[in-house]
């Protein structure tokens, strides 16, 4: 094994554990709220940009439609969703806040605001920018192969 092969395995070792642990994080901050990392991400879109259609959802949470529906069908048992069709076009299903979920978003908002507040607390300046830099790094090298499948 040469030197690129055991970088990429220790980059594939290293993101792998690093996701594990900050789903992991994220998944204890949020299981006070009843709420899963995925859920939080729903409620919070909805209230930034008002109701969506699940293949909108889908596509800004980077899943699969199925998945989206899943998630907001949860959200819709708990009280904090509604679906409405459009009346225009029948197969187009949007998804909004329900009016029961205001206090559930004002502590969706609090818990995101503390897990943020208390990464940012561990981490030094210098830390958060090699962290940065390193993220934005990988994220220009794996697009080139994303470029290269699609031109082929």
């Amino acid at each position: 094994m040469n030197y690129s092969d055991e970088a990429c395995i220790r980059i594939d070792i290293l993101m792998q554990e690093a996701m594990s642990e900050f789903n992991k994080t994220k998944s204890r901050q949020f299981a006070a709220h009843g709420l899963t990392s995925q859920q939080v991400s729903v409620l919070l879109l909805l209230d930034k940009h008002g109701p969506l259609k699940i293949s909108t959802l889908a596509e800004n949470l980077q899943m699969a439609d199925s998945n989206a529906s899943n998630i907001c069908s949860r959200l819709q048992k708990m009280g904090l969703v509604q679906r409405q069709r459009n009346k225009e076009d029948m197969r187009n299903v949007f998804v909004s806040l329900s009016n029961n979920s205001s206090e559930k978003i004002k502590d969706v908002k609090k818990a995101v605001y503390e897990f943020r507040h208390n990464m940012s607390e561990k981490l030094n300046q210098e830390d958060f920018e090699t962290i940065c830099a390193g993220l934005t790094k990988l994220r220009e090298l794996l697009s080139l192969f994303s470029a290269e499948d699609q031109n082929n």
